[in-house]
């Protein structure tokens, strides 16, 4: 009996935790409203550009222009 109680009291704390975790997540994306509120709050390497995604966070994302595209 007493095994069990200690058992669940580890499944508890573990199901705490993951919660924990999994809400401190949404704190680690930059708000914002346009592409220009990414600049000063995300650095992305060359190929990269910070973007404003769905008009709430800041990713590194691809941006592709007619000069990547060259006939040869």
């Amino acid at each position: 009996m007493m095994v069990e109680i200690v058992k669940y009291v580890y499944v508890i704390i573990i199901f705490l935790s993951l919660f924990l975790v999994a809400t401190n997540i949404e704190g680690k994306f930059q708000k914002c409203c346009k592409d220009s509120d990414c600049l000063d709050l995300l650095y992305c390497r060359t190929p990269l550009k910070p973007k404003c995604i769905h008009e709430r966070m800041c990713k590194c994302k691809a941006v592709f222009t007619s000069n990547d595209y060259v006939l040869t």
